[in-house]
Parts: structure tokens; sequence; C-alpha cells
């Protein structure tokens, strides 16, 4: 048995968000030298019940294996509701968090290579009105090259976190994989937590309160010009106003010595 291809399998399991779970089941398939196998796991995540099934299979030209894709299965709470099922590929570098994120309706930036094997960034999104041949769902793509920034449209709302470098890019990390990231945001004056997450399609921010209920975020742009405009005015008044001089008082005169 290859030590090296089950340590690099082993990292790949980890890194696609298996963590160590399947770690014993992979090596005692890897020593059973079969030419290809399939790995069954559940999950929750958020919650929610995921089903997964990983396809390993070994090279033509070596005794070496390679995760060449798998099966996800979101579960609906209400089981009368069949469970929405995609096949994610290698190439894709799609975590089981991401396939979680996806299936619910999300959309998810990766790193993709090109037909010239180039880099580029796409976000991706997947078509619940249609499947493909294989039964899969369509994938829309949004290319880096199609105008839906991150930080630029989280920007345009009024979220304090936004305020701190650090925050920020924890917050875009997290937008860019297709979570629904926590915020605080000022609505009437007050700073409520709301949630946010990605729309590349038509390039803004869908925001969420409390409840998960959406939030029309025309009235947070609105909030946050308005609140523009009054820390503007603020600063002009404190501006014009008349410096007042500091004139120094005379000290007070002391009684004279009895001589």
């Amino acid at each position: 048995m290859d030590q090296e291809n089950l340590a690099y399998l082993k990292e790949k399991l980890k890194y696609t968000g298996f963590d160590t779970d399947m770690n014993a089941a992979l090596e005692k398939q890897i020593k059973a030298g079969n030419e290809a196998f399939q790995l069954p796991h559940q999950m929750e995540i958020e919650g929610r019940k995921m089903d997964f099934s990983l396809y390993f299979r070994k090279s033509n030209t070596s005794e070496r294996y390679f995760l060449n894709k798998y099966d996800a299965s979101l579960h609906n709470p209400n089981p009368e509701i069949a469970p929405k099922q995609h096949t994610f590929y290698n190439n894709q570098s799609v975590t089981a968090k991401e396939a979680f994120n996806l299936l619910e309706g999300r959309a998810v930036k990766k790193g993709m290579l090109n037909q010239e094997n180039e880099p580029y960034q796409a976000w991706m999104q997947l078509d619940f009105s249609q499947k493909d041949k294989n039964n899969n769902f369509r994938i829309e793509s949004y290319h880096e090259n199609y105008g839906f920034d991150s930080k630029e449209a989280l920007s345009k709302l009024p979220i304090k976190e936004l305020q701190d470098p650090t925050k920020t890019e924890w917050m875009v990390k997290a937008f860019e994989k297709g979570n629904v990231y926590p915020v605080t945001m000022e609505k009437g004056g007050r700073e409520e937590i709301m949630y946010v997450s990605a729309n590349p399609k038509f390039k803004s921010v869908n925001v969420y309160d409390a409840e998960m209920k959406m939030v029309k975020t025309k009235d947070l742009l609105l909030a946050k010009e308005q609140g523009k405009e009054e820390k503007q005015g603020q600063q002009e008044k404190k501006q014009q106003a008349p410096k007042v001089k500091n004139t120094p008082k005379e000290p007070k005169k002391g009684k004279g010595a009895k001589m």
C-alpha cells in the first residue's frame, strides 16, 4: 500500500470537510486493492441531514488512488419532499459545506481553469429548474468579469463590521463560500443583527432579519445615505461655528502688606 497516497487522500478528505471520519474505511478499501470503490457518509450541517457517496478509482498507470467525485444529497425537513441531489467533481474543489450552500440555493465563488488552463475566479449557482443528461442540476456561472465585486457590494450597506479590516476580511471570505453571514447594521437609528448572502446574478446582496425574513436593501441603502448626510452636516456645523477667543484674565490684586 502506498502510504504517501493514503496520506494525500486523508488530507484531501479533511480539506473537503469530512475530517477523519472516513480514514479507517478508506485505508481498508485501499488495502483491498480494488480498481474502484465508494465510501458512504452521513452528516448534519446547520441541523440539516446530508448524505454523501464518495467515488475513488485507481490510476491506470500506477497503484495510486484518486477521489474523482462525490454525490451530495440534502434532505428536506419535510420527509414528503424528495432530497436535492447533485454530483460534484474533483476539479470543482467544492467542499461539503459549499455543497450544502449550493443545494440550499446560494452561490459560491471558486477558482477555476479555462480551456487554456489559465486560472480565473467565478461564482457558481445551481439552477433547480433544469437538469442535464446525468440528472445533475444545471450550473449557472458568473465570471469575475461579470462585474460583481463582493466587498464593493457589501460596502453599500450600513454594516458596522466594515469599519474593521480584519472583520471585513472574515465577512468577505464567508460571503464568497456561500454562507449566510451575521452582521451588525444600523436601521432606524438602532443597531440590529442581520444576515447577508451573495446574489451574483443580480449583482446584489440578499439581506435577512433575525427571523430570516428578506429585508429590502433599498431601505438600508437610503438609511446609510441619510446617516452620511447627518454626519456631514454635523462636521460642517463644527467647522462653521465661531471660535471663542480665550482672553487671559488679569490676576487678582493682592492686599498690600502693612508697614
